[in-house]
């Protein structure tokens, strides 16, 4: 688990404070006009980011402004949606039949993954401008012309300026899919927090809760979303490797798709890509700490996920699709294939062809190389060995 003594001892006094939870609640109220969240099961998560914040993460001025987004972010869509379900109750009563949960560990390519499906107009992912405003639901006639998209692409311009050497970490483009994150913010069980920030207390909560109530919020969200837009959804995030069981909890027909990647790569490039984004916001920026955080996330989601799936693909036989990276990155269609049938369809040549361009359009580099060391980080290669033995053992993959 990670170690809550790693920030300095000053820690509390060096960094910038955010408010307590009343002044974020209150804010989102007087800026929606709406006052029902429909529930009260986000308060301890926030007050536990709030309080974790606050003890350990050093934040600098421009992190305290950036969190506070996210805040207002995630209250102000949680009254939206719910205002919205309350007009239309009839949106809870819609079916969502064999989704795709892309679930590799961190940096195993399940960006790219997601991205190609998402080209495919077949498919529903979570697209950025969408995510980052919920209401009004997208809708199939205006899906490419929507204002939102035109916001998100200001906002995505921006993101180069407060974190230099995002793009060449991560794919964000306003019409391009984004994580679940954007759905998990609206309750507060979020691993976005403790990717972004030094918050080891609040990590070590979020990996122990049952996650059946917080994924059966993030359907809810779904359901929303596609009550006036049509397509198979495909959603991703490293975190459903936590969430397995909660996923087919609340979908029984859903289809796992789990990427593989030598864990020498997953590690140097996941550490590279934290440093990236907490630089900006925090005073603290040892890449020990960030060493030690990535390592403590990896162990838990690769040990949850050997854990819990034995017994899930057990009773839901052919509903786990395994993936590896370099195989995968050689020739992605067998792959794609083997994804399609197992939600019970095909690609047809129009997919193809649109799957094809992103392709030849999105070579490996585009935005520059990511150049990472785990030696930068003070993560040990028998720190490696004793974590990934068996792993890469099972999936025949190299250690480096």
């Amino acid at each position: 688990m990670a170690d809550e003594t790693t920030s300095p001892s000053n820690a509390a006094t060096s960094g910038e404070q955010v408010s307590d939870i009343s002044t974020y609640l209150n804010r989102a109220k007087k800026e929606t006009g709406l006052d029902d969240f429909g529930g009260d099961e986000f308060i301890e998560p926030l007050e536990r980011i709030i309080d974790a914040l606050n003890r350990e993460a050093v934040l600098n001025p421009a992190g305290k402004f950036q969190v506070e987004m996210l805040f207002a972010k995630g209250l102000e869509n949680r009254l939206r949606v719910e205002n919205y379900i309350r007009e239309n109750p009839d949106v809870l009563d819609q079916k969502i039949h064999a989704p795709i949960f892309i679930s590799g560990l961190p940096r195993t390519g399940t960006t790219a993954l997601h991205h190609l499906l998402n080209a495919d107009n077949a498919n529903h992912t979570l697209r950025l401008w969408e995510g980052n405003e919920l209401i009004p639901p997208p809708e199939d006639d205006t899906y490419l012309s929507d204002p939102r998209i035109e916001k998100t692409k200001q906002n995505v311009a921006m993101t180069d300026q407060f974190m230099p050497g995002f793009f060449k970490t991560h794919l964000m483009e306003a019409e391009a899919p984004d994580e679940c994150h954007l759905l998990f913010g609206q309750n507060f069980m979020s691993v976005q927090y403790s990717a972004q920030y030094h918050i080891p207390s609040y990590a070590n909560w979020l990996y122990q809760q049952d996650l059946t109530d917080s994924y059966a919020y993030h359907k809810r969200q779904m359901q929303v979303l596609q009550h006036k837009k049509s397509g198979r959804w495909v959603l991703k995030t490293p975190y459903h490797q936590l969430g397995l069981p909660a996923i087919l909890t609340n979908h029984p027909t859903a289809i796992i798709v789990q990427t593989h990647r030598a864990p020498m790569k997953i590690i140097a490039s996941g550490c590279s890509f934290s440093k990236v984004v907490r630089t900006p916001s925090s005073h603290l920026n040892d890449n020990h700490i960030i060493g030690r955080d990535w390592m403590d996330m990896l162990q838990i989601y690769s040990r949850a996920f050997e854990k819990n799936r034995p017994a899930l693909e057990a009773k839901h036989p052919g509903q786990f699709i395994d993936i590896q990276h370099d195989q995968f990155i050689q020739n992605p269609w067998p792959d794609l294939e083997k994804i399609y049938a197992a939600a019970g369809a095909s690609i047809s040549e129009e997919g193809k062809a649109h799957m094809q361009a992103w392709l030849d359009n999105n070579q490996q580099g585009k935005h520059g190389k990511h150049e990472y060391d785990i030696a930068d980080y003070g993560i040990e290669q028998s720190e490696i060995d004793d974590l990934f033995g068996d792993y890469i053992q099972r999936y025949q993959l190299n250690m480096s």
